[in-house]
């Protein structure tokens, strides 16, 4: 079952082909597509991505990308950005949050450098993201 929160509208102005992320739907997750058009389009650091007031506060590594979450008080981002080689390849890529209730929001797509930021206002989430086959999240909320 996919739930989509009222008004949620999928945005984006990276050039991609933009799915839903197989790996959240394997964790049963509930999916809402969010993202952002902006500025953000052109970031280079995941708290560019997030916007002013974020910092990183945990990372993982994908082999070829790193999810990142970031804080700004109670908010809650996430992006996943290709590293070194991968940037500019055509191999999916996405970021996932969710919150306490079980909704979820994902951006996933062949995009050229990252996906996300999807964000959350709550200071508990479970977070992840995908590159290519290689997924990881934390279903640890707080």
């Amino acid at each position: 079952m996919i739930k989509m929160r009222e008004g949620m509208t999928m945005l984006k102005s990276k050039t991609a082909a933009v799915g839903v992320a197989s790996a959240v739907l394997a964790m049963g997750a509930t999916v809402g597509l969010a993202g952002t058009a902006s500025a953000a389009a052109a970031a280079t650091t995941p708290a560019a991505a997030c916007g002013s007031g974020y910092t990183v506060r945990g990372s993982h590594s994908l082999g070829s990308a790193t999810v990142y979450i970031l804080r700004n008080g109670t908010n809650a981002c996430v992006v996943t950005f290709k590293t070194g080689s991968a940037i500019g390849n055509s191999v999916e890529i996405g970021a996932w949050i969710g919150d306490s209730t079980g909704y979820s929001k994902a951006d996933v797509g062949k995009y050229a450098t990252y996906a996300g930021p999807v964000k959350e206002n709550s200071s508990c989430v479970q977070w992840g993201g995908h590159y290519g086959s290689t997924s990881w999240y934390d279903t640890t909320p707080c």
